[in-house]
C-alpha cells in the first residue's frame, strides 16, 4: 500500500504579510513543513512587502490565477482564487480571513491560521518556542485583526506542546 499523499498548501496574502514583517524566515519553514507552498499571482500582487522573485527565492510557487475561479460573492478575486486552487486540488489553505476561512471549511478543505501553524512549526522543531512567542507577539503588535484573545490562545497552546504534530 502506497503511503498517503502529504497535502499541499495555499497561502492567502494576511499570513505572507504577517510573516514577512516579523521573520521573513518563516516563509522557508512553512515550506519546508509543507514540502510545496502556493500562492497565487494575484494574492502575491497583495503582498507589498516583497516580488515574485522574492517569493520564489524563499520557495513558494507563484500559480497563474485562471480567469474563471469559483464562483463566491463574499470573497474578494484573490480569496476566489485562493479557493479555486484548494478545492480543485484537495490542498490545504493557510489563512487568517474570516470569510475565506468559513468558505474553505463549507467546501470540506483543510484549513490551518497563521498563527496556528506557528504552533506547527514549533512542535515539529523548526523553529524553537520563543521564536514562536516573539513572531507571535509581533504579529499581535502590527496586525490588528490578531486581538488579545487571539494571542492568549495563541500563548497557552504553544506551553502544551507535547509529541509531534503530523500533517492530516
Amino acid at each position: 500500500m502506497e503511503p498517503e499523499p502529504i497535502p499541499l498548501a495555499v497561502c492567502d496574502a494576511n499570513v505572507l504579510i504577517d510573516y514577512l514583517s516579523v521573520d521573513e524566515d518563516l516563509i522557508r519553514e512553512l515550506v519546508r513543513y509543507w514540502g510545496r507552498v502556493f500562492v497565487p499571482d494575484v494574492v502575491l500582487n497583495e503582498v507589498k512587502a516583497t516580488t515574485r522573485a522574492r517569493a520564489e527565492e524563499l520557495g513558494l510557487i507563484v500559480l497563474e490565477t485562471p480567469i474563471s475561479v469559483l464562483e463566491c460573492t463574499a470573497l474578494s478575486f484573490p480569496d476566489r482564487a485562493c479557493l479555486h486552487f484548494v478545492v480543485e486540488n484537495h490542498w490545504v489553505c493557510i489563512a487568517n480571513d474570516t470569510r475565506l476561512r468559513k468558505e474553505c471549511e463549507a467546501r470540506g478543505v483543510s484549513v490551518v491560521w497563521g498563527m496556528e501553524m506557528l504552533v506547527l512549526l514549533a512542535n515539529e522543531g523548526q523553529i524553537t518556542n520563543s521564536r514562536a512567542l516573539d513572531c507571535g507577539e509581533r504579529i499581535h503588535r502590527i496586525n490588528p485583526a490578531i486581538t488579545a484573545e487571539v494571542l492568549v490562545q495563541f500563548q497557552r497552546r504553544l506551553k502544551k506542546l507535547k509529541g509531534s504534530v503530523r500533517r492530516n
